[in-house]
């Protein structure tokens, strides 16, 4: 390996470590409260250094935004394509609640893989009036998460979900459940496989309690 390979590849070993010291101190701190002298203290680097890689504050949070959006890769547009593209799954009833139970599965393992999540993107949300920086979501997270709203909004139309509910709120439920299920529980519970599988079933089942037309109330 040449030298400046080795520089490279070192380098993208540091930015991580910084990049993950700072999510989850903006996640306790909030971005206003985050200081950059304490995720330099926390990654185990000079402050300088994480103004060499990212400028400032803002961008070191910018970084930490993408970072989670790149390794999730879209995964979730990729699972739920076949329902977005296939032009009679809405008025399917096995469908609609698949697409659902995959909707729901995938925040919760999201929730598992980055318990930070919630608490970091509450405070991307920010109060009105703050400083908090804008960071518009890439082009295909906005295609398939608009698509998503468009299925389930049809699937409401063919009488397959209660049609008092606002579909962007099914979704932010969903999410925010399996934040706060992951939330409830210590790493330790869910150390086996098959106990977090459990956990997620239970999410699910309670994400979709509700969704759809009660039988007495479906004629």
């Amino acid at each position: 390996m040449s030298q400046g390979m080795r520089r490279e590849r070192n380098a993208a070993r540091t930015q991580e470590i910084i990049l993950q010291a700072a999510a989850e101190t903006f996640a306790e701190n909030g971005f206003d409260g985050a200081r950059m002298d304490v995720i330099a203290r926390r990654a185990g680097y000079n402050i300088a250094l994480l103004f060499r890689y990212f400028e400032s504050k803002e961008g070191i949070y910018r970084a930490v935004i993408e970072r989670l959006r790149n390794q999730e890769n879209d995964s979730l547009g990729e699972l739920i394509a076949p329902f977005i593209n296939d032009e009679v799954a809405h008025r399917d009833p096995e469908k609609v609640r698949r697409f659902l139970e995959i909707c729901a599965s995938w925040y919760f393992h999201l929730a598992h893989r980055h318990p930070y999540l919630l608490r970091l993107l509450n405070w991307r949300i920010g109060a009105p009036g703050s400083l908090f920086p804008n960071i518009p979501a890439a082009n295909l997270e906005v295609e398939w998460g608009e698509a998503a709203v468009a299925f389930l909004r049809k699937a409401q139309e063919a009488g397959l979900i209660r049609p008092n509910l606002d579909a962007h709120l099914i979704i932010m439920n969903m999410f925010s459940l399996s934040m706060l299920a992951i939330q409830s529980y210590t790493q330790q519970q869910l150390t086996t496989q098959k106990s977090l599988e459990e956990l997620c079933d239970c999410v699910v089942e309670m994400a979709l309690d509700g969704v759809f037309p009660h039988a007495d109330k479906a004629e």
